[in-house]
């Protein structure tokens, strides 16, 4: 089980990889925090969509799963960030070749066999095109505004940009009405203040 606690200590680098690295920010804000709340978020909306759809849309163990695994690539590769990669199809390209490499020879390689190729499917289809996919991919985004939100009470004028522009990923590329709907909130409320200060 040595093996093992070798996983555990590359997880464990997580809680020191930057988020957002080229923006200034007051409170440290680190890949396993960004995880940790990427899947609080979705778990919430996933049983607020449940309870409004009247049925279990939504399978929410495996939505957690999925969340918490979904960056531990970046355990290896850091955090690269995604104005770069998304603007540049060749660098993305490369760059999902090299994350599989790393998920394929080093993230799991302690893992016994079974526990290895269910955590390797569960990053693979993390933020694939199902509900639970899709649910992960927005909460990606909304964890960042809720983040720009703390940095923007704190009086960091530098986030604005990064909470606009994930405030409209989340609406153009996501139909989630309970998500949305909190969206609209934060607009009412949240954008009016921070345009009449900053």
């Amino acid at each position: 089980m040595k093996e093992v606690l070798k996983f555990f200590e590359r997880c464990q680098c997580l809680r020191w990889i930057d988020r957002c690295s080229n923006t200034p920010h007051i409170k440290t804000y680190s890949v396993a925090q960004h995880s940790f709340y990427t899947a609080l978020y979705a778990m919430t909306f996933a049983y607020m969509e449940n309870e409004r759809l009247g049925y279990l849309a939504y399978n929410v163990p495996s939505i957690i799963q999925r969340a918490i695994i979904h960056d531990l690539e970046e355990s290896v590769t850091g955090d690269i960030l995604y104005p770069l990669w998304n603007r540049n199809p060749k660098f993305k390209e490369k760059l999902d070749s090299i994350r599989n490499e790393c998920v394929d020879k080093e993230v799991f390689a302690e893992l016994p066999d079974e526990t290895k190729r269910f955590y390797k499917l569960l990053w693979e289809t993390a933020k694939d095109s199902s509900l639970e996919g899709i649910m992960i991919s927005c909460m990606d985004k909304f964890e960042i505004v809720l983040y720009a939100m703390s940095e923007l009470e704190l009086g960091n004028k530098a986030v604005v940009g990064l909470f606009r522009n994930a405030i409209r990923l989340i609406k153009a590329e996501f139909e989630i009405p309970s998500v949305l709907s909190v969206i609209k909130d934060i607009e009412r409320t949240y954008i009016e203040i921070s345009r009449d200060n900053l």
